[in-house]
């Protein structure tokens, strides 16, 4: 069985970048137990460096993944710079492998599809250093995600409204990395694949509908509610009732 580490950086004193009220170690804590749960549901082992808002140490992580025998390693981060800074980026080591920085891209690529933000690359090394210490000291491949800039009003608002979607697709992407094929329910109205019917549906019905969202044909297929052929605002309307339980 496959064993992913997720590591949600910072936490307790440690409250990693900020944006008022705002912190990076709440953000990425709250993403790496949904990416977790949703990886657990797919029979993939999941070990967190921290489930709750607590102190750790680097050095303590990426020892308990090694002796854990992780499969994968990913330290979870969101950026700081400008408040124009955009976008989502990933860090391997210096001397990463192409499969090491393959695997860097499948998930890179897998956010940016869900939040639409700018994709910033694979990156190696760290920023004023040789490497983070979450790469350098893990005996797997492993990489630190940058889920985009609190220091960016837009990135933040990003980050709340495409929640779930970044969540479903960073989760199916650490499946790809670790070869489990990931399995979608395959219930009508279920567009987002997440195995149930929910308003977050009808919302990507809705998006669709009218031209902010494209979805493929299979979304396609279980977003048309009324077997017209299409997706239109109809649909979008009665998957909300469905969800609801307005309508069954």
């Amino acid at each position: 069985m496959a064993k992913i580490y997720l590591d949600p950086g910072h936490g307790g004193s440690d409250p990693g970048a900020a944006n008022g009220s705002r912190t990076e170690k709440a953000d990425v804590l709250r993403m790496a137990l949904a990416v977790g749960e949703k990886l657990q549901a797919q029979g993939v082992q999941v070990l967190y460096s921290r489930a709750k808002d607590q102190d750790k140490k680097l050095a303590v992580r990426t020892a308990e993944a090694n002796e854990w025998g992780a499969d994968y390693y990913l330290s979870i981060h969101r950026n700081s710079a400008s408040a124009s800074a955009t976008g989502n980026e990933i860090w391997v080591i210096r001397t990463a492998t192409e499969k090491t920085a393959a695997k860097a891209k499948t998930i890179l690529d897998a956010v940016c599809g869900a939040d639409g933000l700018r994709n910033r690359g694979v990156k190696y090394g760290a920023p004023n250093y040789d490497n983070f210490a979450v790469n350098r000291d893990t005996n797997c491949a492993s990489a630190l995600l940058e889920l985009g800039f609190i220091s960016n009003q837009s990135d933040n608002a990003v980050f709340d409204a495409k929640f779930d979607k970044i969540a479903l697709r960073m989760a199916k992407a650490l499946c790809e990395v670790v070869g489990v094929p990931y399995q979608t329910a395959n219930a009508a109205g279920d567009v987002n694949g997440d195995g149930k019917l929910t308003t977050a549906d009808a919302r990507e019905a809705l998006r669709a509908a009218v031209g902010l969202e494209n979805l493929t044909d299979a979304q396609k297929k279980k977003a048309d509610a009324d077997g017209d052929g299409k997706v239109s605002t109809s649909d979008a309307r009665e998957l909300l009732r469905k969800a609801t339980g307005l309508e069954k």
